[in-house]
């Protein structure tokens, strides 16, 4: 049985680096492109991997060398990909992701295979997922698991169509300007406007948890706690919050405690922002100590 079930997307993201993003109507020249590894799933499953979890990962890559690429890196982590199909009409996704002079970015995705993933349903303790597959997938994944295990949902990217599933979880984690689209409302200024709305959100005996990028988090649950950001030297934000998701399911399916399991994923999002890129950025348990 793996510790942490996975199923979510695998994309190649193609990163421009920007000195300011362009307005409507305006082009803006790019300093550099590189390609690399990502899609939220894959990101999540290399975290919870190097978190020092065993995982198993289902999603859908296309009959390209895009997604044997991806497949190979995810094999080279540990991570059990008995789950990860091939679509034969679609290619791999794609996000293109620039990035400006403080390491803030803006993603378009291209879906492609993973618009017809669906899930493994394999025993675990933890089940994660996001919101680059279909959201009927989704519902299946988080639906059908066995009873006593914790399930993640990751609300990201906003998807207004995504808010029945929010009661459908867990724990729930979604960043600041999410929480602002799930609730109707503007983004919260203060970590106590983030509780408050993350209590309107909550049903039942869930955990929200709130992510304020380098100001930290709140966790609104049976009780409500907020964590302070940790010091980070910034290179490129992206797949910060996939590192984090991916450290929260590896620290809960090992049995620590909430506020243990986000501070340590605090900790690995703040490692994670000093390099370029996504998963390949993301630091293992060791470097955190």
């Amino acid at each position: 049985m793996a510790e942490v079930s996975i199923f979510g997307s695998l994309n190649t993201d193609v990163m421009m680096r920007v000195d300011a993003f362009p307005e409507p109507g305006e082009t803006v020249m790019a300093a550099t492109v590189s390609r690399s590894l990502g899609g939220k799933g894959a990101n999540q499953a290399v975290a919870a991997a190097r978190a020092g979890a065993s995982v198993a990962f289902s999603g859908m890559v296309g009959a390209d060398e895009e997604g044997r690429t991806l497949l190979s890196a995810l094999k080279a982590e540990g991570i059990d990909c008995d789950g990860v199909t091939t679509q034969p009409t679609q290619p791999t996704g794609v996000a293109f992701i620039s990035v400006d002079l403080t390491g803030e970015n803006r993603i378009i995705l291209v879906s492609g295979a993973n618009s017809t993933a669906a899930p493994r349903l394999t025993s675990a303790r933890v089940y994660l997922t996001q919101l680059e597959v279909s959201l009927a997938a989704v519902e299946l994944f988080l639906m059908d698991r066995p009873p006593g295990s914790i399930s993640i949902l990751n609300a990201a990217p906003y998807q207004a169509a995504a808010i029945p599933l929010l009661t459908k979880a867990d724990i729930v984690v979604v960043n600041e300007t999410e929480l602002a689209g799930y609730c109707n409302a503007t983004v919260p200024r203060t970590s106590q406007e983030a509780s408050a709305m993350a209590r309107s959100l909550r049903r039942n005996r869930q955990t929200i948890i709130v992510t304020l990028g380098a100001h930290g988090s709140v966790t609104v649950g049976a009780d409500e706690k907020v964590q302070t950001g940790f010091p980070a030297k910034v290179a490129d934000t992206t797949g910060a919050g996939d590192c984090f998701c991916g450290y929260l399911a590896a620290r809960l399916a090992q049995g620590a405690p909430m506020w243990n399991a986000t501070e340590t994923a605090h900790r690995a999002a703040a490692l994670s922002v000093a390099s370029s890129g996504a998963m390949m950025s993301f630091p293992r348990l060791a470097e955190l100590i």
